[in-house]
């Protein structure tokens, strides 16, 4: 069984935001509670000891349609297994729900938690899941093995050509039948956001991929290539002082503004990073959002090899949400290595996917992500920091993990 997801947002309530971050920032600076016998009493969740979570973080957003000064609160994992008994494992590991959830609007008490999470829960439009059949115990068992053959001076070589070949046969059968249903995704896509919306969103998406043979063709036939650009020049100065602010009128800022955009967030603490977005919709665009996020979901399920988004190999999982009755946008992604070479991969394997993503949101850069500096300062610009971010294989990039597979 695939993981599964969840996206919590609940409204925090009125003053409340301070003693909630307070009580959120030191989990997240002591995510293995090393530090728990200094601060007697301090609220804890022990993630470490989790059997299923492949990936969780809590996050504080804006709340604008409540009022310029509420704020909510984002809760994200990654799962194995039911949402029962990811919610029973949640509990059991937080010392305190009060401190946390009791904060929130709606919550009530703890026999009440599930009840109050599939109230606020959200279903993604679009979810990347780069290793559909592997566990947290598989995953970690395989990292084991790894490193108990390296300590032992035993590191086979890693060659596709020698792996058992029913193994290999099995895996191209698998994909196969993943991919069966992807006729019956198109229709339903067509139904949900009108075929004009579908073809400009996925010609938008494939515009730049002609590295692959099926989108060259179609990109061919349809005269579908790239805008030219506007300019030759970046439409943003390199400002490392700038302060976080809308970028257009229109446009919202998902988090504190006017603070220093490098002082706001907290990376490179293990080999994975987390990014959490959030973007406005103009008006009159959702549906062709959300056929955009139907065609990345439904290459996601039915086409894409083990570790690799359209070529993207640093992705754990990734998925994006339709918020708000279709006025915003949320990405929420765990990834391999450095913000800024994550972003400079996209740019790079799936320009036209970027554009076709964000073009309709307030503030993307006129000349889309060819302009990189522009498009680092769009993503910045609605970044939401992490207060909380817990992985269960922290030192693992996707690449490791597909090698240990072979």
């Amino acid at each position: 069984m695939a993981p599964r997801t969840l996206t919590v947002l609940a409204a925090i309530r009125p003053g409340e935001e301070k003693r909630l971050r307070d009580v959120l920032r030191p989990i997240g600076d002591d995510i293995k509670g090393k530090r728990l016998d200094q601060a007697v009493g301090r609220p804890h969740i022990d993630f470490t000891v989790s059997r299923f979570i492949h990936f969780a973080r809590f996050a504080i957003l804006a709340d604008p349609d409540r009022g310029a000064e509420r704020k909510r609160l984002l809760y994200s994992a990654n799962y194995d297994g039911e949402l029962d008994d990811h919610l029973a494992e949640l509990t059991a590991i937080t010392s305190d729900m009060e401190a946390i959830w009791g904060r929130c609007d709606a919550y009530t008490r703890e026999g009440d938690f599930g009840s109050f999470i599939r109230t606020h829960a959200l279903e993604p439009e679009a979810f990347y899941i780069a290793f559909r059949d592997e566990s947290v115990e598989r995953i970690q068992n395989a990292v084991a093995r790894r490193r108990a053959m390296q300590a032992l001076g035993n590191v086979p070589t890693m060659r596709r050509e020698l792996r058992n070949i029913g193994q290999a046969i099995a895996e191209r059968v698998g994909r196969l039948i993943r991919a069966l249903p992807i006729g019956a995704d198109l229709f339903r896509i067509i139904a949900r956001c009108g075929v004009t919306n579908v073809v400009r969103g996925t010609l938008g998406i494939i515009a730049s991929l002609d590295r692959i043979p099926l989108f060259r063709w179609l990109n061919r036939l349809t005269d579908n290539r790239m805008p030219p650009r506007q300019s030759a020049y970046s439409s943003v100065g390199l400002d490392t002082c700038a302060v976080l602010a809308p970028l257009a009128p229109g446009d919202e800022v998902p988090t504190e503004p006017n603070r220093p955009v490098l002082s706001t967030f907290r990376e490179d603490v293990v080999t994975q990073n987390q990014l959490t977005l959030v973007t406005v919709v103009k008006p009159g665009h959702v549906d062709r959002v959300r056929a955009v996020m139907a065609a990345i979901d439904s290459y996601a399920k039915r086409l894409a090899p083990p570790g690799s988004l359209i070529g993207v190999s640093t992705i754990h999982f990734v998925k994006w949400l339709v918020i708000d009755e279709g006025r915003r946008l949320m990405l929420v992604s765990d990834y391999d290595g450095s913000w800024e070479s994550y972003i400079d991969e996209f740019a790079e394997m799936i320009l036209s996917g970027l554009d076709a993503i964000w073009e309709t949101a307030y503030g993307y850069p006129p000349d889309g992500a060819r302009d990189v500096p522009a498009l680092k300062w769009f993503l910045r610009s609605h970044q939401v920091p992490s207060e909380i971010f817990f992985s269960a294989y922290p030192e693992e990039t996707v690449v490791n993990i597909v090698n240990d597979q072979l």
